[in-house]
């Protein structure tokens, strides 16, 4: 099987084979890799799991689906690999992070490091034709990260969740500890206007020092 995870996640991904849309799912992803032009690569769209541990997880930033356009998705969330043209929303997430504490990101969209500092950057939507957003939400996705996010539920109570965006806000339902919930518009220039000057990025570090963690360095 192709997909990838690292040993903590081995728990979620036993339990999730064993279900018959997890395997329509990949069976779906499959047919859709060989018909269409998908992003992000195939091999890259159980990334964020490679690179991160269930236990090391301190934040979940909950995006919607991957970038469709060529290059630009990389398996994490409102990030792009390094090289390539910052997409809007992610302009405006720099322009937030800058006001909020000072920090120049704008060099690189690669967002790796936020992940190793305990940012769990998830598409609920782990893929996309190209030109077309929302081309996937129903192979099989919904009941994916609504599985996964009872799971981090079920075994931690201190996470973090950053639901930006009516589509993120949905999840609210399935986190079990609400004071850890932030919410806000979402980062696109549609809605930057109600994004702006809410300072997340303050307000996930106080929270993490409220709870007695160490803060996230967003910086690269």
């Amino acid at each position: 099987m192709w997909v990838k995870y690292a040993v903590g996640w081995r728990e979620f991904f036993d339990n999730e084979t064993k279900k018959e849309y997890f395997q329509q799912l990949l069976k779906n992803i499959d047919q859709q890799y060989e018909q269409n032009i998908c992003y992000p690569l195939k091999i890259d769209i159980f990334r964020l799991f490679t690179l991160i541990e269930p236990k090391d997880i301190k934040v979940v930033i909950i995006g919607q689906d991957p970038y469709h356009g060529p290059g630009q998705a990389n398996g994490l969330a409102f990030s792009v690999n390094a090289g390539v043209k910052t997409p809007p929303s992610l302009v405006n997430i720099f322009h937030e992070l800058k006001k909020d504490l000072g920090v120049n990101h704008y060099a690189s969209g690669n967002l790796d490091h936020w992940v190793e500092e305990g940012v769990f950057l998830y598409n609920t939507i782990g893929s996309v034709v190209a030109k077309t957003p929302l081309s996937h939400k129903d192979i099989g996705w919904t009941t994916f990260s609504q599985n996964l996010i009872i799971y981090l539920n079920q075994i931690r109570d201190d996470i973090i969740y950053v639901l930006w965006g009516n589509y993120a806000k949905q999840y609210s339902e399935y986190i079990v500890n609400k004071s850890n919930i932030i919410k806000g518009a979402h980062p696109s220039p549609f809605s930057y206007s109600l994004f702006k000057d809410q300072h997340f990025f303050l307000k996930i570090n106080n929270l993490l020092l409220k709870n007695k963690k160490k803060i996230i360095e967003w910086k690269m």
